[in-house]
């Protein structure tokens, strides 16, 4: 009896509306340039440049083989970022040129967050502390994203 209910009054679940370029610049023109103002711009300007999934780029480490529970990890050259990923499908590779601009270019972002949070070694996305000045080397959970973007739209 109740599947028959649940077949007839089921509603389709409600699809989230797609983020814009339009909506990345807004949400990247509200982050402060504190640790966890730059880490929040580089997942949102490199999940939306690369087409990530939140735990596609969560996972990512410095270099290969840094952690046992490395889902890839990024190289910085001079006209990009290669982000090599492991997903659901196989190992891919990523290619994410640079932009025009320093406050909306991914990779300037990549680059500022390893300088500033002092990583080189292990996780290339970590927990913050509360005011945003320390990183730890925990890995960012990826409903972290989730929230980002609840927070900051």
């Amino acid at each position: 009896m109740l599947a028959g209910i649940r077949r007839k009054h089921v509603r389709p679940p409600v699809q989230k509306r797609a983020i814009l370029t339009e909506d990345i610049l807004a949400l990247v023109a509200t982050l402060p340039y504190r640790l966890r103002g730059l880490q929040d711009r580089a997942i949102l300007l490199i999940g939306f440049a690369g087409r990530l999934s939140r735990s596609e780029f969560i996972s990512l480490d410095v270099h290969k083989d840094d952690t046992l529970d490395s889902g890839g990890w990024i190289e910085i050259f001079d006209k990009g970022a290669l982000l090599t990923l492991n997903a659901k499908s196989g190992w891919r590779e990523v290619e994410i040129g640079r932009g025009s601009k320093d406050h909306t270019c991914p990779v300037h972002a990549l680059e500022q967050l390893l300088h500033f949070a002092k990583i080189d070694f292990g996780p290339f996305f970590v927990d913050t502390s509360r005011n945003g000045k320390r990183a730890s080397k925990a890995r960012l959970h990826d409903k972290y994203v989730v929230r980002l973007i609840k927070h900051r739209s």
